[in-house]
């Protein structure tokens, strides 16, 4: 099994040869459990990464996590004397086809004013699966998701529109060629949805989306890459 640092060299290594514009990554360290993640946010290729502290209206972000029991496997294998470690493979393998992990490529829509009328959703979810049913079979179509605010007295209100595509990583786990090949085609679905994106709705909204994940914006460099 590829080690972590193998893994997220293999896909830095292809997001840079595709040539992906990235407005920031982020590493994180759970230092309890010792899983680690990894989230990468990309940008279409005319747009710039000037929000300051706010998030990019338009913006794909890719992410995985690493958990602890995986780092164990690619290190020792699953011969282990352990009974820690015994504990760890079991869990591994109570899945059929072993150790299996998820890239999920999540695409944040602007919401202007215009869509945070609640009545717009469906129009906009079919909007988008369209877009993304252009590049992908069917059953690979992402799903759209929306959150919605009531503020007192008043109607529901837009606050957020997604839409997700999760690849499944399971015999590449183990193969850094196939690991390249999985990127690669990530990577070049993911380049042009986001062109697909930005010429049907933009990017502009007013001055960047409102997360609350805003103010924990890190830019941090892998230390793989």
């Amino acid at each position: 099994m590829l080690t972590y640092e193998n893994f997220v060299s293999v896909l830095l290594s292809v997001i840079e040869r595709t040539g992906l514009n990235i407005a920031y990554t982020q590493e994180l360290l759970d230092t309890h459990a010792l899983g680690r993640s990894l989230s990468i946010t990309c940008i279409p290729d005319a747009a710039s990464d000037d929000y300051g502290p706010q998030e990019p209206p338009l913006r794909a972000v890719v992410a995985f996590r690493w958990s602890p029991e995986f780092t164990v496997f690619s290190l020792r294998g699953a011969d282990s004397l352990d009974n820690i470690e015994r504990f760890v493979d079991e869990r591994l393998f109570a899945q059929p086809r072993g150790p299996a992990m998820e890239i999920e490529v999540t695409y944040h829509l602007p919401v202007s004013e215009e869509l945070r009328d609640a009545r717009v959703l469906p129009s906009v979810a079919h909007a988008v699966q369209e877009l993304h049913s252009s590049l992908v079979e069917d059953e690979n179509v992402a799903r759209v998701d929306s959150t919605l605010s009531f503020p007192p007295g008043g109607v529901a209100r837009v606050q957020s529109i997604t839409a997700t595509r999760v690849w499944n990583i399971d015999e590449a786990l183990y193969d850094g060629d196939l690991l390249t090949l999985t990127c690669e085609e990530l990577c070049a679905e993911l380049h042009a949805m986001l062109e697909l994106l930005y010429a049907h709705f933009g990017s502009n909204d007013e001055g960047g989306s409102s997360s609350d994940l805003s103010t924990d914006r890190r830019y941090l460099k892998p230390p793989t890459a």
